[in-house]
């Protein structure tokens, strides 16, 4: 703590002055370097919630560290760097990223398709470019090499290293999910090789700043499938109108005499709309689960108190009116990239017992982080809470363990085809025996 005070004490005089008027974009001085990495590690020390749970000193790595991260030769590999260290603390709600600066050609950015990874093979799952879509690319297209690097060769080298990640699963899928496999500064070109269904090869070279012209997945997608089964796929727990598209839907819902709820690849959002989905399912009290933070009293700091803790066990969930109530047969399907209020969507499912959880483990993270600004266009974010299931079993770092475990398979997916929903559909004719 002194090491890392002192640090912070002798640097922040320094760059008192440049911080008023600072320029994001070029490479860091020394002292400024050294002010991020202390501001980092000091506000690690106070807000982490899985700090006490370390099993090396954190002073001793970020002293270890400034070094480094005083000999990158530019502001990016400084970045970089900075996001190495944080990877130690295997937690996927905390990690470094670099702000928007001035000019927006330089932000970081994706390219216009969204990707999964299926066993060893990456796929487009989404194309919101025409421009791109003209030169072939569509839903199921796999991507084979980005940059003439193995599309596998090139997340493992350029992705991985620095994802922060509390599960061996999140780590070896999420570098591929959503847009995260092509984020970068919006004037990097890049050159992929692609192969679509039908065996033809052929390559996009692009910068990332290219329009957006066509529509992505949106929150919600319902479809029923035979046998009146509902499918309802939930891409993300975010959008303003969140309760009143799900409104939209639920007459829909309601004719179904089963429904599969698909959170696979939902990176998660606000648990409260998880929740206002719930209420929907049950016309008994819903259980909530516990949760705990870090708490600091200066005063008792001084008096050599232990760590103190805020703990919470929230009041139960108040269904919606009994008339409005689904009772019908319900599953849900998860995978890897299942990830914070998405997990706790999952947790709470489990504890109202209303049906199976089908798929592979869970991202194994969440809980709410606090976003601060380091200064010089770099950001970090801290986790602050812990969660446990509704049985007061921990989930954070194992991931939520499916009742049935079912593998995507990458032959099945070019058919069209889904094992996971396959699955599910021979459980719901299991429960309605």
């Amino acid at each position: 703590m002194k090491r890392i005070l002192l640090l912070f004490f002798c640097v922040s005089i320094l760059n008192v002055i440049a911080l008023k008027a600072q320029d994001t974009s070029k490479n860091l001085t020394d002292a400024q370097k050294a002010y991020v990495l202390s501001k980092f590690c000091t506000e690690v020390k106070y807000n982490y919630v899985f700090y006490n749970d370390l099993t090396f000193d954190w002073d001793s790595l970020c002293e270890s560290t400034l070094p480094i991260l005083l000999a990158t030769k530019s502001k990016d590999e400084y970045v970089r760097e900075l996001q190495r260290l944080c990877t130690k603390l295997k937690d996927g709600h905390t990690y470094i990223y670099e702000q928007n600066s001035e000019n927006g050609l330089e932000w970081i950015r994706p390219f216009p398709f969204k990707t999964k990874r299926i066993g060893t093979r990456v796929f487009v799952t989404s194309v919101q470019s025409s421009v791109f879509q003209k030169q072939g690319l569509e839903i199921g297209s796999e991507i084979i090499q980005i940059d003439g690097l193995n599309v596998m060769e090139y997340a493992n080298r350029y992705k991985r290293p620095l994802k922060s990640a509390s599960t061996s699963q999140w780590l070896d899928y999420a570098p591929y999910a959503e847009f995260e496999l092509t984020k970068e500064k919006g004037t990097k070109v890049s050159n992929i090789l692609f192969k679509n269904r039908d065996g033809k090869t052929f390559t996009i070279e692009s910068h990332r700043n290219i329009q957006w012209d066509l529509p992505g997945n949106g929150i919600f997608n319902f479809t029923t499938l035979k046998g009146n089964v509902g499918l309802l796929k939930i891409n993300t727990f975010m959008g303003n109108d969140f309760e009143k598209e799900f409104d939209a839907l639920y007459s829909n819902i309601k004719k179904t005499d089963a429904l599969i709820i698909d959170v696979r690849d939902n990176m998660g959002g606000n648990s409260s709309y998880a929740d206002y989905i719930l209420r929907h399912f049950s016309s008994q009290p819903i259980k909530k689960s516990r949760w705990s933070s870090r708490m600091y009293i200066a005063a008792h700091g001084s008096w050599g108190y232990p760590q103190e803790w805020y703990m919470e066990a929230p009041y139960d969930m108040t269904p919606v009116k009994k008339e409005n109530i689904y009772t019908k047969p319900i599953v849900v399907l998860v995978n890897a990239v299942t990830f914070s209020s998405a997990e706790n969507f999952c947790v709470t499912f489990r504890g109202m017992r209303r049906g199976k959880i089908i798929g592979m483990p869970t991202g194994g993270s969440t809980g709410n982080p606090i976003n601060l600004n380091l200064g010089y266009g770099i950001g970090a974010v801290i986790c602050t809470k812990n969660d446990w299931d509704i049985d007061g079993n921990k989930f954070i770092g194992i991931g939520i363990k499916p009742d049935i475990e079912v593998q995507e398979s990458a032959d099945i997916f070019l058919k069209g085809k889904d094992v996971v929903i396959e699955e599910a559909l021979k459980q719901i004719g299991r429960d309605k025996k």
